[in-house]
C-alpha cells in the first residue's frame, strides 16, 4: 500500500505536534517533524513534502519568515503551505493568506477540518 503523502509539521507544543502526529498518521500519511523550523527548506526538500503544516509563533522564527523561505526556493516554492494558528481573527487569518499562506488552520484543531484541508493538499479523502 502506499502512503497517500509526506507532510512536514512545524510546531513547539508538544501535545499540538502529538496530536498532528496521530491524526495523520491513522490516516496513512508520512510525517515528519520540526520543533522549530530550522532548516525547514532542506528538510522539506529532503522528504518530497507534498504539503506543510506550520504553527506561526515559533521559538527561532515566525512561520511568516519560514513561509518566505520555503517560497525563496525552487526546491519548495510550490509545496502548499497551512498556518496552523491560534489566531483566530478575521484579520489574522485574512493577513496570513495575503502573506502567502495557502489555507489558515485555527487552534484549536478540529481533526475533521484537518484531515478535510490535507486531502485538498494531498489527493485521497478526508479520513473523517
Amino acid at each position: 500500500m502506499t502512503m497517500p503523502g509526506t507532510i512536514v509539521i512545524v510546531e513547539d507544543n508538544a501535545m499540538n505536534m502529538k496530536l498532528l502526529e496521530q491524526a495523520l498518521g491513522i490516516a496513512g500519511f508520512r510525517t515528519v517533524k520540526s520543533l522549530d523550523g530550522d532548516g525547514l527548506v532542506d528538510l522539506a526538500s529532503e522528504f518530497n513534502a507534498n504539503l506543510i503544516l506550520m504553527d506561526i509563533q515559533l521559538p527561532k522564527h515566525s512561520g511568516v519568515d519560514l513561509l518566505k523561505q520555503l517560497r525563496a526556493d525552487e526546491r519548495t516554492s510550490q509545496v502548499p503551505v497551512v498556518a496552523v494558528t491560534a489566531f483566530a481573527d478575521p484579520d489574522s487569518i485574512a493577513g496570513f493568506l495575503d502573506e502567502g499562506f495557502d489555507q489558515v488552520i485555527t487552534k484549536p484543531i478540529s481533526i475533521r477540518k484537518l484531515l478535510d484541508e490535507v486531502a485538498r493538499y494531498c489527493g485521497g479523502e478526508s479520513a473523517v
